[in-house]
């Protein structure tokens, strides 16, 4: 799992030029992550997909190896929904460009469903079970969890970037300016990436991880395919 992630970050990179070269965005939506190259073969094919097989299909595990300690209690379910809730309003800016652009496009309907849905298959799921179900799991198993932690958070801090480099152009940094790229996407993500390793250890709850990441994603994936620049 170390090496395929590590071929992702290359990967990310060989993406990132198909991209600047031979665009091809869903609905025209202004962000890269909406491109085809970057949604369906990138995060769907490759880091959804293939570890999925491998995970379950060559190192046979199940499904329970992924749902251990979740007690649906009523405590439980209101704190899950209170940091889904909170994921969701760290991007709030968002929401009033998005009503004011909603009625400028024949399918809005289209494009909000989109908006939403798109960062649970390609984000969410893809991240959580690859970064934190599936490689984080097996390196506690070779190793520690102090070290699972932090290797997966780095490989998940460090895939991010290489397309950021070469693309990003807004709140994620300038594309060009590595600097830039480290402080405001690599700082950021080894944050967010660092409290999911640790929930993930802890309470081994990826069902809430997956819903809390579909969360922070939605207003912004929602804001590209309106054509709106952060």
């Amino acid at each position: 799992m170390i090496g395929y992630s590590i071929f992702y970050v290359f990967a990310g990179y060989l993406i990132g030029l198909v991209i600047l070269h031979h665009p091809y965005p869903i609905l025209g939506a202004t962000q890269f992550v909406q491109d085809v190259w970057y949604s369906i073969v990138y995060k769907f094919v490759l880091l959804l997909l293939i570890p999925f097989f491998v995970f379950f299909v060559s190192w046979g595990y199940r499904s329970k190896d992924l749902l251990l300690r979740i007690q649906p209690t009523l405590r439980n379910v209101g704190a899950g929904l209170l940091f889904i809730l909170l994921g969701f309003f760290l991007n709030a800016g968002h929401i009033r460009p998005i009503q004011q652009n909603f009625f400028l496009f024949e399918d809005s309907i289209l494009r909000l469903v989109t908006g939403v849905m798109m960062p649970l298959f390609i984000a969410a799921l893809p991240e959580e079970l690859f970064f934190r179900g599936y490689l984080q799991t097996r390196l506690e198993k070779k190793w520690n969890r102090f070290s699972a932690i932090l290797i997966s958070t780095l490989l998940f801090t460090a895939w991010h970037l290489p397309t950021r480099y070469l693309l990003s152009d807004g709140v994620e940094g300038q594309a060009g300016d590595l600097e830039g790229i480290l402080l405001n996407t690599g700082l950021p993500v080894f944050i967010i990436g660092l409290l999911f390793a640790m929930h993930w250890s802890r309470y081994r709850n990826i069902i809430l991880l997956i819903l809390v990441h579909w969360a922070i994603d939605i207003l912004p994936s929602v804001s590209s395919y309106f054509k709106i620049q952060f």
